[in-house]
């Protein structure tokens, strides 16, 4: 699959690949703070589990997000090279 990680990438640890997200390297420390704390207060397994789910979903998210919109600003980048001259904003007639 071509949007597998390369084995160079594989290589790099997770503070290396969240050093150009660091909102998102945050929020891997909530969770893992906020799992610690509900093992802690004595939350049942099957808790802790949906937890864990419901963080990771969020996550999964909040990466997707980022992901698109660094690919719209390469997009309107690679638009604004390619046609200098075009238009963003104007009022439709």
């Amino acid at each position: 699959m071509k949007d597998e990680p390369s084995k160079s990438q594989r290589a790099k640890t997770l503070d290396e690949r969240f050093s150009q997200h660091p909102h998102m390297y945050e929020r891997m420390q909530r969770i893992a703070d906020q799992m610690e704390q509900a093992i802690a207060n004595g939350v049942s397994a099957d808790e802790a589990e949906a937890m864990a789910v419901q963080q990771i979903n969020e996550l999964g998210r909040a990466l997707l997000t980022d992901w698109a919109q660094a690919q719209h600003e390469r997009s309107v980048k690679e638009v604004k090279q390619e046609h200098p001259s075009a238009i963003r904003d104007s009022k439709k007639n």
